[in-house]
Parts: structure tokens; sequence; C-alpha cells
């Protein structure tokens, strides 16, 4: 018996794996270009990335599971600049606050539609954004707060 497909439910879906696959790029990029300089905080932004790139397989094979396929659109890609910590995780915090409302629009149509197994994925993945947020928050408050500091004393 096929199983009810909910067009809106893949369509967010869709675009939360869009999404993650952008700020795989992002992270990666940031992990690399901190690497010398940073390399605390370069295996923090590479461990991001990496779970970034677990929750766009996930997403992906939800899709699968439901009988459809992922539909590829652009995504964020990495903006050269010069390497600058408070700017990255200004944008880094743009990037997950966008996330948070993605997943719970997500959830919401989730619930609306009766699809169960979706939203139990979104509401896992929301929980590590959400993380990731307080992560790139606190960083920034912290580097703002305490400067080169704190730098030194903790991202090197």
């Amino acid at each position: 018996m096929p199983r009810k497909v909910s067009d809106r439910v893949v369509k967010i879906l869709n675009t939360l794996y869009t999404r993650e696959i952008g700020v795989v790029g992002i992270y990666m990029d940031q992990h690399i270009r901190t690497a010398d300089l940073y390399p605390k905080l370069s295996k923090k932004l590479e461990e991001s990335a990496v779970e970034e790139m677990k929750h766009a397989e996930k997403l992906a094979e939800r899709i699968d599971y439901l009988g459809k396929t992922v539909q590829f659109e652009k995504h964020a890609v990495p903006k050269p600049s010069v390497l600058d910590l408070s700017t990255f995780l200004r944008q880094n915090i743009e990037h997950e606050n966008e996330a948070v409302e993605l997943y719970n629009e997500g959830i919401k149509i989730c619930l609306e539609e009766g699809d169960g197994g979706s939203r139990l994925l979104m509401e896992k993945i929301l929980a590590d954004e959400e993380r990731h947020l307080n992560d790139s928050e606190t960083l920034l408050e912290l580097i703002e707060k305490f400067g080169d500091q704190y730098v030194v004393t903790h991202l090197i």
C-alpha cells in the first residue's frame, strides 16, 4: 500500500537539505581558512561542518524514504573575505537563526500534514541547530568581551 506523502513536507525537506549543504561548505571554508591561525576554532568548525553534512544526509534519506527525489537547488556559498572572526561568527549566527526558523516552520508543516517521522527528524536536527547558534553567540560574546586575550588563550 503506498504511503501518503505530503508535497508540503517534501518541499520543506528539500529546502532544509539545500540549506544544510550550503552551510557545510561555509563551515568547511572557515575551518580551512582558520586552521593555521586558530587550530582549536578550526577543529570546532570542522566538527560543525560534519554535523551539518550528517543533517543533509538524514534529510536526503527521509526524502528517499518518502519515495521522492532530492531536488538540488542553489545553496549558500562561502563569501571570500578577510579572516575576521567576528564577521564570520555573525554570518554563522545569521545562518543558524535561519535554520532554527526553517526547522520550526517544517515542524509546523509536519504537524499539519500528519507526518510524525519527518517531524521527529526535524526536531532532532533543530536541537543541534539551536546548540550551534548558542555556541556561535557565546563565542562571539567572549571574543568581543575579552578580545585577543580570549583568542590567544582558547582558540589557538
